[in-house]
């Protein structure tokens, strides 16, 4: 049953994204940096004409360009009511007390309360399934994800409403070539 649960659970994460946008963009270069770098922007309107997360990654693959990939930035991806409750989830799991002393706390980012989620924060948003689908699609093209990076984290609450609320990315690497045994 939790496998039937675990695969449907992934099969509407990998939907809502494929039906989210991404733009692709080149970050301006940088005294003493050699060649391009990209990223990728989610955009939760899709009908800006922007691609999938697979469309994205498979248009970067076949300009040459994907190992120049370095950072997917997920914003908007905040925005998304599943991905808050993965978060929530993941967070409740993973620092349940400190979860609970923020929910008590005024919730902007220079509260001791929200300061003290940093960690487990980063802890989360890696293992949401969101992100895990993130990285499956970036796997089969030998990249990863290796980290979030998140400024301005505060906590809202808007009646039973509760949300997480920062600027977010996800930090994306070549994955190593595996090591090869010596004889």
């Amino acid at each position: 049953m939790n496998n039937f649960r675990a695969v449907l659970l992934a099969m509407v994460v990998c939907d809502r994204l494929a039906l989210a946008g991404w733009d692709t963009q080149v970050i301006p270069k940088l005294t003493g940096v050699d060649g391009d770098r990209y990223v990728m922007i989610y955009q939760p309107d899709a009908d800006r004409g922007t691609k999938s997360i697979a469309g994205s990654i498979e248009a970067l693959s076949r300009a040459g360009h994907l190992s120049s990939l370095q950072t997917l930035t997920i914003h908007k991806l905040l925005e998304d009511a599943t991905f808050q409750r993965e978060l929530f989830e993941q967070m409740e799991r993973i620092a349940p007390e400190e979860l609970k002393a923020a929910r008590r706390s005024a919730g902007n980012m220079h509260n001791p309360r929200m300061t003290a989620l940093h960690t487990s924060f980063s802890q989360a948003v890696m293992a949401t399934p969101t992100v895990t689908a993130l990285n499956q699609a970036l796997g089969k093209h030998r990249m990863k994800i290796v980290r979030p990076s998140f400024e301005k984290l505060e906590f809202h609450k808007n009646g039973q409403k509760e949300t997480f609320r920062c600027f977010l990315w996800l930090t994306v690497e070549p994955e190593s070539a595996p090591a090869t045994e010596k004889p």
